[in-house]
């Protein structure tokens, strides 16, 4: 897979990744205008829940602009996109038709009655395409939106660069099927995070980082790790090269070099408080991800085995060292900073993020009555077997409407693309045709048909007899 594995990662870096499209927020009295003329388009849950309350908050919001003027766009885009005449409403339908996909897959009803865990939140985020594309992917939190504007209803923005290209979308998993659906029920985190140290009780002692570190460290990247978990488990072991070549494509736009993935944890340049980045070392992120898919209770110890062998293989290729550097301050105790810097050998930082992986998919969470994660939603042979059905039949050049849902078509597309890179603008085309019909189908945003009482079937039936 490495070949082709880096012709994807060169292939992505030719999109924009930094960069700006779309039209700009309006302005003043337009963004006014622009957000109560859309609301109405809104369905109607989100109508009340959301709609509602951004226009009552919309004033303060506007007043806000100068100071955080992309938090704005985000929360006024989510609305005002929805607009007559966006160019970008079709890729936004079917955005839209991912996130209610990934989220409702881990907080679906039916779901959790069946194995006892009680229902959160239902409505799934909201979405936009950020104009300037400079902080890349992120979710505005359901805490956050609620301290903003009082609703409950999360945003998730993607910036408008990516609009065309629906594999990179993967992501999403991580955003949706992660942060959005590990902050709607409440204490999960803290559970994670306050439980950490058992993921590390076997490992034994280096003199470069203490496990009292190991787990403050991994208690303060909990909310990232877990989303990396969430997201495997909704997409499969295929988001883990899907989430590398993203980011390798990333570091090769960013330094103008190859694709590789970060050895280094920092802070931000813009940053004076040097507030530690809450990811986890890119380099460390595939080992999170190999932790999470041994422990996948579904999926057949073969399978297993190819997936992380594939990881381990990319993990080699994409480091540009032995160690790995952490350098920042953590915050703890509310308002105070703790100092964090070492310099760590690169396998114990890769088999401390495996040992997480397989924590957090695998313990028994009070915030859950005493389940795992996987109790609730888990990737097995059967999402196997369809993603590797889309797969084929994208390679093939045919439909793969039917095959999936959002989850195994964004699967199949990136192992299509990842065993065949020059497919990369068919694997696209088939996949807008299955999240069109996916939109057109869900829940919240499809339109229901109507129940007509005499159906008028075709005039000639064609029928495949087995």
């Amino acid at each position: 897979m490495s070949d082709a594995f880096f012709d994807l990662c060169n292939r992505l870096a030719e999109v924009d990744l930094f960069g700006t499209a779309g039209e700009p927020m309006p302005k003043g009295t337009a963004l006014s205008k622009a957000v109560q003329d859309a609301a109405p388009l809104l369905p109607h849950a989100y109508l009340s829940s959301y709609g509602q309350p951004l226009e009552t908050a919309l004033r303060r919001l506007i007043a806000l602009a100068h100071q955080d003027a992309t938090t704005v766009e985000t929360l006024t885009g989510a609305v005002y996109q929805h607009g007559s005449g966006n160019p970008a409403a079709a890729p936004l339908n079917r955005f839209l038709a991912v996130i209610s996909n990934l989220y409702r897959s881990f907080l679906d009803n039916n779901k959790r009655s069946s194995v006892g865990v009680p229902l959160s939140e239902t409505l799934p985020p909201l979405a936009m395409f950020q104009h300037d594309g400079d902080n890349g992917p992120f979710t505005v939190t359901t805490e956050q939106v609620q301290q903003l504007i009082g609703s409950s209803v999360g945003v998730v923005s993607m910036p408008a660069t990516y609009a065309p290209h629906p594999l990179i979308w993967a992501a999403l998993a991580h955003e949706t099927g992660g942060h959005d659906v590990t902050h709607a029920d409440p204490g999960l985190l803290d559970e994670l995070g306050t439980g950490i140290s058992a993921a590390f009780a076997g490992m034994p002692n280096d003199p470069s980082i203490s496990r009292d570190d190991l787990a403050l460290l991994w208690s303060y990247w909990i909310d990232e790790a877990s989303a990396d978990a969430y997201g495997l488990l909704n997409i499969g072991p295929a988001f883990a090269p899907n989430l590398a070549a993203f980011f390798a494509a990333l570091n090769a736009k960013e330094t103008q070099g190859k694709p590789t993935l970060r050895m280094v944890s920092a802070f931000s340049r813009f940053d004076p408080n040097k507030i530690l980045d809450p990811h986890p070392t890119d380099i460390i992120r595939l080992h999170l991800a190999i932790g999470a898919t041994e422990s996948l209770v579904g999926l057949s110890a073969a399978t297993r085995s190819q997936y992380i062998q594939e990881m381990e293989d990319l993990a080699r290729k994409l480091s540009v060292g032995d160690t790995v550097t952490v350098v920042g301050n953590i915050p703890i105790d509310g308002d105070q900073l703790r100092p964090f810097e070492v310099k760590v050998p690169l396998a114990v930082m890769q088999q401390a993020a495996r040992n997480v992986g397989g924590y957090i998919v695998t313990a028994r969470l009070a915030a859950l009555d005493q389940h795992t994660i996987q109790d609730i939603e888990t990737w097995d042979d059967a999402d196997e077997a369809k993603a590797q059905a889309v797969k084929a039949a994208m390679l093939a050049g045919t439909s793969a409407v039917t095959l999936g849902d959002d989850a195994q078509l964004l699967a199949g597309a990136t192992l299509a693309v990842l065993d065949q890179p020059a497919k990369y603008d068919t694997a696209t085309q088939a996949l807008n045709d299955g999240l069109d019909d996916s939109f057109r189908r869900d829940p919240i945003w499809g339109m229901r048909p109507v129940d007509a009482a005499y159906i008028r079937y075709a005039r000639e039936l064609v029928l495949r007899v087995s």
